[in-house]
């Protein structure tokens, strides 16, 4: 008997996404992600409200190819998540991430931990 030919998954992935990396900096990805206008864009509207696909429009004040672009940086750096509703993804920022972030820079600062003296 001959083996049936093999026949397709039912998904397909049509956002091309790549495995996450796991980086031995994630504060310099952040801050280079935020460094960017558009990111910081997308970073001061998300802080305000959740943001629905499509961006046929745009959003932020940003071109709907801007917004793409923004997007893939931050889920880059791991500023951003998102979650399927229907057929759409709802973006929103990752609080998580924020909060280490305020973590590192108040240690940068110095608060947190005992002040050394001369």
């Amino acid at each position: 008997m001959e083996d049936a030919p093999k026949r397709p998954g039912k998904h397909v992935c049509l956002t091309n996404r790549k495995p996450l990396g796991i980086t031995s900096d994630p504060e310099h990805e952040a801050f280079v992600a935020l460094a960017d206008e558009d990111v910081l864009a997308m970073v001061r509207g998300l802080a305000e409200t959740e943001l629905r696909s499509s961006f046929t429009g745009g959003a932020f004040g940003l071109d709907e190819q801007a917004v793409n672009a923004a997007i893939r940086r931050m889920k880059a750096a791991g500023l951003i998540s998102s979650r399927r509703d229907g057929d759409d993804h709802v973006y929103f920022l990752n609080g998580p991430r924020f909060r280490d972030l305020v973590r590192f820079l108040e240690r940068c600062a110095g608060e947190g931990r005992a002040a050394s003296r001369p």
